[in-house]
């Protein structure tokens, strides 16, 4: 996996080794919140981190820059859900494998991302203060009353730019008109409702990336909604974390199903059809979760295949779905299955996905260093996959 991902690395040793020691003075509130947003200043706010993290520990920075409450915390917080929650996700691996340099990477990498969730974040956490007899709901019933809403179902279009959500769905779908549905994902700040809201965010999320499929098409995953999955595994370890209030660990989580549920509408809403997985035959059913695991990490990608295996075995760990959720704890295997065999299937040179020669050049030109592996996951996912010229380039298939 490394040596097929080097090619596109940027090298960053260099400045780090040279720039470092050039204080910008991120210390002086006014010149860090005039760095944030600021790609330049990635590795002066790594530096920052590091140093804050040697000086007071990786659990003090954590509560004081993420769950502190002021404005230059609550402002962080919104930018580690961008460029599809990586931020995040990185700050999970940093705690739940105990890695002082992975959280301090991570809220480097957050502070030079754009704040777009920081607007609909806030007003929500605001509308659940203020309102009365704000309904508490599953998460899977928020999604169906998004994709019930025709203005937020509709929000993004085939022509947006490819950053659809920011630059797409929320220039047209105002922050008035999705608090009410983001609102109605609360969590009380209790171990039981934790664990509870917990299990409903890692089942919903996985069954969303498995149902939202296309009817005529074959079986393929969406990008974007991948990355919920592959957050929400980090959340067990994050819950067990005794430094962490339960206040803290209940705003986490809602913020957490509440980008999930923005990321589902920025994707058109797909339809959810539980029967594409539970009638789902697997290419190789003899293979137990030893087999998958080993399927993905050999697979020749970026690591996205092993994550999501790993995301998917451990809702092994939890109860069963609620009563009445669509599918069973049996069918998260088989959407690891699924997944699997679509992205193995899609890069067959006569059965695989196909994007245009012209199409992937386009890309490769446009985005330079890093253009073919963006062109690998065009042809292994699809993206926004409530559009239907997502799945432009996944054979047809008789379901």
């Amino acid at each position: 996996m490394w040596d097929y991902n080097a090619r596109y690395q940027n090298l960053m040793h260099n400045r780090h080794l040279e720039e470092a020691t050039t204080d910008l003075g991120l210390k002086d509130p006014a010149v860090f919140e005039k760095c944030l947003g600021v790609d330049d200043c990635y590795v002066d706010f790594l530096k920052f981190f590091e140093d804050e993290i040697t000086q007071n520990g990786m659990e003090e920075v954590v509560k004081e820059y993420l769950f502190k409450g002021d404005a230059r915390a609550n402002d962080i917080l919104g930018r580690m859900f961008t460029d599809l929650v990586h931020p995040i996700i990185h700050l999970g691996c940093g705690i739940e494998f105990k890695q002082p340099s992975l959280v301090a990477e991570a809220l480097a990498g957050a502070c030079v991302h754009e704040n777009w969730p920081k607007s609909f974040l806030l007003a929500t956490e605001e509308y659940v203060r203020t309102q009365e007899d704000v309904p508490s709901r599953p998460m899977l019933d928020i999604l169906n009353s998004l994709r019930e809403n025709p203005q937020i179902a509709g929000g993004v279009r085939e022509t947006d730019p490819f950053n659809k959500i920011p630059d797409g769905f929320l220039k047209r779908v105002t922050t008035e008109q999705l608090v009410p549905y983001l609102s109605q994902f609360q969590v009380k700040p209790e171990k039981e409702d934790l664990q509870r809201k917990m299990a409903d965010m890692m089942h919903t999320t996985a069954y969303m990336l498995g149902a939202a499929q296309r009817p005529g098409k074959r079986e393929a995953m969406d990008f974007v909604l991948l990355h919920a999955v592959t957050l929400a595994v980090f959340y067990p370890a994050i819950l067990a974390q005794d430094w962490l209030s339960d206040q803290d660990k209940a705003r986490l989580l809602e913020a957490t199903a509440r980008v999930d549920a923005v990321m589902y509408a920025g994707c058109a809403c797909p339809p959810l059809y539980a029967q594409r997985i539970t009638d789902y035959v697997p290419r190789h059913p003899e293979h137990g979760w030893p087999e998958l695991f080993h399927r993905a990490i050999v697979y020749r990608d970026e690591g996205h295949a092993a994550k999501l295996i790993r995301a998917l075995y451990s809702l092994e760990q939890l109860d069963d779905p609620t009563p009445g959720f669509p599918i069973t704890k049996h069918d998260f295997f088989q959407i690891a299955h699924m997944g699997m065999d679509s992205i193995e299937r899609a890069l067959h040179k006569t059965e695989g996905n196909k994007v245009p020669e012209e199409t992937a050049a386009g890309v490769v030109k446009r985005v330079g260093r890093g253009g073919d592996m963006l062109v690998g996951n065009m042809t292994r996912w699809v993206f926004y996959g409530g559009l239907p010229k997502a799945w432009d380039y996944v054979p047809g298939c008789s379901v």
